[in-house]
């Protein structure tokens, strides 16, 4: 890579492996998304233009940038020339309510944000409340004729493997976003899944999780580094999906199991031809044994299993071989080994490693872990030590070099490979005038792994469950809401008064040893 002041320095950019691939392979294709294909150099073009547009915005170095909408061609694109421009790219949630959404871009104080046509008219109602956003382009004609105005040439700025690449966001324990941030050095540290998947330049990849969500961008950018033909899926609907597998001859997938059990029980999937599906790789939350057999019987293809935070990545795998081990079947109730790269330790509450078997903290030391929280060195202390070992906050025991998980430490929930905490959804039932006292938990639920159950104290007479959810759902993204709501006269506390959630939870998780989605 040749800067502007002509220093030849190593590419160490996201879009470094848009140029690589841009040179070695410029007539292949690279991405396609619904009816439009385009080759290796097309996409540094378009890349380049975007890029040369951010900076006549005045998007300098270090500066953030967000796409709103559906997945698309754009999602990747703003990914790639952020990186071309030095800025960074922050991924937002098109499943948020306008507040959160408003939450999100101010504290991450973003100056240029690219919407899908469906948001547009959240986004441009939010201008006058974030003062730091200077700029919205909608995708369609407008973005097309933005690019269009500016030269394909890639402004080639410097970019250091440290310096900040993209933000994504998690509910934070305290009510409200948290920002992880990774460096073009950490994210780029993700290909490291490439050994496993078998990902190359001969693959076809499908990204169908949404490109705000660490599943879905770190899946895009190992295919990205791998050279393989991205094609991105718009929404995760199972016929959709099927479409798609069917119509590019898909070779491998990502997909949360919420998702996966969708797929696998879509009418007709026995004359689909997915005949060219090799790899599925699920993560966000653990498929249960059952699935995993039927996936095998109705699919003949290799699972892979990644476990890791938004924080951490991949930090265990669940090889393709484990899962066929006849003789040892409980391998499927393990979220698999050390993934490449990653070191995983089990610590008693006095951070001293524990022995095989016996139940603690996860901890997890990895290249492509976060470089911190935004905005929050605090919150970003108690969660990675010195060493750059980070807390996950699940509880888990290894053995034989298996992790195994138990619970959660914390209080967070995955529903349907989406994280939710808590108190982000007791906060707003507070806000209901009925409501005297709330506590959230997850239960089990066949679907989603776990759903949301609110636990209430109110006035009598009480307000109706769909009083209650209509409450949140006109403050929260759906998949935050609670799916279940329980009446009580009080909830049970220890003498400090502090909720105890295990007892409310004790009834719906009784006789199971993974008590967790």
């Amino acid at each position: 890579m040749t800067t502007s002041s002509g220093v030849v320095r190593p590419d160490e950019s996201l879009a470094g492996h848009l140029r690589h691939w841009a040179a070695a392979r410029g007539g292949e294709p690279a991405l396609s998304c619904e009816d439009v294909t385009r080759t290796w150099a097309q996409l540094h073009d378009r890349c380049s233009r975007l890029a040369q547009a951010l900076v006549a915005a005045g998007v300098r170095p270090g500066d953030r940038v967000a796409h709103l909408g559906l997945n698309g061609a754009e999602a990747l694109e703003l990914l790639l020339a952020s990186g071309m421009a030095g800025a960074v790219h922050t991924g937002v949630s098109w499943r948020l309510s306008p507040r959160e959404t408003e939450a999100v871009l101010a504290h991450a104080g973003v100056s240029v944000l690219v919407v899908a046509p469906e948001q547009a008219e959240v986004a441009e109602a939010l201008r006058s409340t974030l003062p730091a956003l200077e700029r919205v382009v909608v995708t369609g004609d407008s973005y097309e004729e933005w690019l269009a105005a500016h030269p394909a040439d890639d402004p080639m700025v410097a970019v250091s493997g440290d310096d900040l690449a993209l933000m994504m966001y998690t509910s934070g324990t305290t009510g409200l976003p948290k920002g992880v941030t990774f460096t073009h050095r950490g994210f780029r540290a993700t290909a490291m899944m490439e050994g496993p998947t078998g990902t190359d330049v001969s693959s076809t990849a499908l990204v169908a999780m949404p490109l705000f969500h660490s599943a879905g961008l770190s899946f895009a950018v190992m295919a990205l580094g791998a050279g393989a033909h991205i094609v991105v899926a718009r929404e995760a609907k199972p016929s959709h999906l099927l479409d798609l597998l069917e119509r590019w001859r898909v070779t491998v997938t990502m997909l949360v199991p919420a998702v996966l059990r969708t797929v696998v029980a879509e009418p007709g999937l026995d004359r689909r031809d997915l005949s060219a599906l090799r790899t599925i790789v699920y993560a966000a939350s653990p498929v249960s044994p059952e699935l995993l057999s039927r996936c095998l019987d109705l699919l003949d293809v290799r699972m892979i299993q990644n476990y890791g935070l938004t924080e951490t990545q991949s930090a265990t795998v669940l090889s393709p071989e484990d899962h066929l081990d006849r003789a040892r079947p409980h391998l499927l109730e393990s979220a698999g080994r050390e993934a490449p790269g990653a070191r995983v330790q089990v610590r008693g509450a006095d951070g001293a490693l524990l022995p095989d078997g016996e139940v603690g903290e996860v901890w997890v030391h990895t290249p492509a872990a976060m470089a911190g929280y935004w905005d929050d060195p605090e919150q970003t202390r108690q969660t990675v030590d010195d060493a750059g070992w980070i807390r996950t906050g699940d509880a888990g025991c290894l053995r034989d070099g298996y992790l195994y998980l138990r619970d959660r430490i914390k209080d967070m929930i995955v529903s349907g490979g989406m994280n939710v905490y808590p108190v982000e959804v007791e906060n707003v039932l507070h806000e209901h005038p009925a409501v005297r006292d709330v506590a959230v938990i997850g239960v089990p639920s066949e679907r989603w792994g776990e759903t949301v159950l609110a636990v209430v104290v109110t006035d009598v007479p009480a307000p109706s469950v769909e009083e209650l959810v209509a409450h949140c759902r006109d403050r929260l993204a759906a998949y935050k809401c609670p799916t279940l709501v329980e009446v009580v006269t009080e909830l049970p506390r220890n003498p400090s008064g502090k909720v105890l959630k295990r007892v409310l939870r004790e009834p719906y998780w009784a006789g199971r040893d993974r008590r967790i989605g």
